[in-house]
């Protein structure tokens, strides 16, 4: 009896100690498992997409509320477009920030304006420029029928973008080089996907040819020279003084 007892309960013994060692292995072998089926498949590679909005909030700096640009009233992406042309401003066209000799004729109280007021306005001043020469359509284009073929594209010259640019600005201004006909040649003269038609690579050259035309001149309009016809004295497409009544609406401006 005693040996029936013993082999019983060592019999309870094995048996315990198997289904622990079976629930030791299940337990092991199961995250392993769970990790690999959970995994999430890897999106679609939809190809480059437009530079990010540096700031996610309509802001210059250091908590300033920015005046709304113009554009922001009429595009989705219009607040990602003001953060980007201030971030330019400041950190790749700060020259413009110091002024022009006729920057009075758009803001009258800029001499008092203080860093940010002044990179709102000047951001304020490209987005007025961009009403005028593409109405906001980042994917604008126009031929342009006295200026012959232009040299990158072997083509007539196109001015294209929010700030109405050509590939030919490559050989002009180094700083434009993000434009790459290679690239946009087979695309449809519209695609958004064009090198050029990228707003923000079309606002980042822009804003430096502007830039570079203050260093140059240290004047936003000019008689001859100029870049944007909309800004040019005495032209024929000259929007000066309509662009100065959008810019002077900016607080501080009038003060």
């Amino acid at each position: 009896m005693k040996i029936n007892n013993f082999l019983s309960i060592l019999c309870a013994l094995i048996m315990m100690i198997t289904a622990t060692s079976c629930a030791k292995k299940t337990d092991f072998e199961a995250p392993g498992s769970n990790s690999a089926s959970s995994q999430t498949e890897p999106s679609p590679d939809k190809g480059p997409g437009p530079s990010p909005s540096p700031d996610p909030d309509n802001r210059v700096a250091d908590g300033y509320q920015a005046y709304p640009l113009l554009w922001e009233s009429v595009r989705t992406a219009g607040k990602d477009w003001s953060n980007y042309v201030f971030t330019l401003i400041q950190q790749q066209a700060p020259s413009l920030i110091q002024g022009a000799d006729d920057i009075a004729t758009f803001c009258p109280n800029y001499a008092h304006l203080t860093t940010n007021e002044r990179v709102n306005l000047w951001g304020l001043l490209v987005s007025a420029i961009t009403k005028y020469e593409s109405g906001f359509d980042p994917t604008s284009r126009m031929q342009e029928t006295t200026m012959g073929i232009d040299p990158v594209t072997g083509e007539p010259v196109f001015s294209e973008g929010l700030l109405q640019l050509s590939y030919q600005d490559i050989k002009a201004y180094s700083f434009c080089d993000e434009f790459n006909w290679s690239l946009d040649k087979n695309l449809n003269p519209t695609d958004p996907r064009k090198t050029i038609l990228d707003p923000y690579k079309n606002l980042k050259c822009g804003v430096k040819i502007l830039a570079q035309q203050i260093r140059d001149k240290n004047r936003i309009t000019l008689s001859k020279g100029v870049y944007w016809s909309v800004i040019k004295i005495n032209g024929k497409y000259s929007k000066i003084m309509q662009i100065a009544t959008l810019t002077k609406k900016m607080p501080g401006c009038m003060n």
